[in-house]
């Protein structure tokens, strides 16, 4: 049975959820977390999109991000899902399926949500115990925005600027901003 049609605009912000099947580690693996920030990386050099915040957990991928045209988002998808199972494949010695069923990709309809949704993606470590704050964890967008680090990745998310006028200001109400209760549910 095929699933629902996806919902696609132009220029479209969509938190990005992929999962691995039967709850299997895939990133967990050596040199599992390098190479998926690398699919990520061709995969913004062959396409117009944006990434403003991830968070990529021993089992399943977060990442918010702005597609420029709509019809790069399957597209992106698949080169990102397909070129990770089949390095783990070879890796690891996996027969079948890596990643469990389809991709969910909500749209963020508000500009309101996107530091929201930036901060339940950068919370996911902490709230599954593997660290007891963000920024002991190395494979989100957590420490460009609240240390200033260096991440290729991640272009600047356009509501970040709100927290103040200076970079070290933004920084510090960042880090405030991420510890405080969740206000929506992704």
């Amino acid at each position: 049975m095929a699933g629902k049609p996806r919902r696609l605009v132009q220029n479209g912000i969509y938190h990005l959820i992929s999962r691995g099947n039967n709850q299997l580690s895939i990133l967990a693996i050596e040199g599992g977390y390098q190479f998926f920030k690398e699919t990520l990386r061709v995969a913004k050099q062959k396409y117009l999109w944006d990434i403003y915040h991830y968070c990529l957990m021993p089992n399943h991928i977060h990442i918010l991000a702005q597609i420029d045209d709509p019809l790069d988002l399957p597209k992106i998808m698949h080169y990102v899902i397909l070129s990770y199972s089949r390095w783990y494949r070879y890796q690891t010695g996996y027969v079948g399926h890596v990643w469990q069923g389809r991709y969910k990709n909500p749209l963020i309809n508000r500009e309101s949500y996107l530091l929201e949704c930036g901060r339940y993606i950068e919370r996911n470590p902490v709230r599954a115990g593997l660290v007891n704050a963000s920024e002991d964890y190395p494979w989100s967008s957590y420490r460009f925005y609240s240390h200033g680090s260096e991440d290729s990745l991640v272009t600047k998310d356009p509501s970040y600027d709100s927290f103040g006028f200076t970079d070290t200001e933004r920084r510090r109400q960042y880090q405030t901003f991420v510890k405080l209760p969740l206000r929506a549910s992704f």
